[in-house]
């Protein structure tokens, strides 16, 4: 493939809705596409964006993309989340989603104060394991914040409906010198699911947490 090739390809995947930036790094034998990396606009579905992508590229260009070649990126920075402050607990300042292959990595960053602490978790590529990678992610930061004092163990992710309502609820073991606790937290769904976890998951240890961090 020559360097107009991969332009057009580029120019042509950032037309597809839910593609914010896109990037080919060139297969090194020269044969094929190589390493295709797509950024997502924050709260799109992955799954339907792949399917998409997959589709242009099949019928626009002639191309088989493998999933192993392919990184969806989703970054949401903090102007992009709910921000809401109360006492000392910490905040959600960035999410970030690389599905690769079969696998899915989650980087959460929270700020307690001026500092920031980032978690990181990988599930599986499917909706559930989406959900459970984001809120392990966020435990681990929680655990950056509270060093030695406490550990934390996700047992339950659920997304339930009521009405026109869904909420997101999380099940935590924590473990620190007082003992062990078992906590559930729950966040209304505003427009990602995968925020609401977030947020569900610091609602179930906030309380118990915050004692450790002054």
């Amino acid at each position: 493939m020559t360097v107009t090739d991969y332009a057009e390809i580029v120019a042509a995947l950032r037309t597809v809705p839910g593609v914010a930036e896109a990037d080919v790094e060139p297969d090194d034998n020269g044969g094929g596409l190589g390493l295709l990396r797509l950024g997502l606009t924050p709260g799109v579905d992955e799954v339907q964006v792949a399917s998409k992508v997959g589709r242009l590229l099949r019928e626009r260009f002639g191309l088989g993309v493998d999933a192993d070649q392919v990184q969806l990126i989703e970054d949401a920075a903090a102007s992009d989340l709910p921000v809401q402050v109360v006492g000392n607990r910490p905040i959600i300042s960035r999410m970030q989603l690389v599905s690769s292959g079969l696998e899915v990595t989650a980087t959460v960053l929270l700020t307690l104060r001026d500092r920031t602490v980032e978690g990181q978790a990988t599930g599986t590529a499917t909706q559930s394991g989406v959900q459970r990678a984001v809120a392990s992610a966020s435990l681990r930061a929680l655990e950056g914040l509270a060093g030695d004092r406490a550990r934390f163990e996700l047992e339950h992710v659920e997304v339930t409906r009521s009405g026109r309502d869904r909420t997101a609820l999380v099940s935590v073991t924590m473990v620190s010198a007082a003992g062990t606790d078992r906590l559930t937290g729950s966040a209304l769904v505003r427009e990602d699911v995968r925020q609401a976890v977030i947020r569900a998951a610091l609602d179930a240890v906030n309380r118990r947490l915050e004692p450790l961090l002054d």
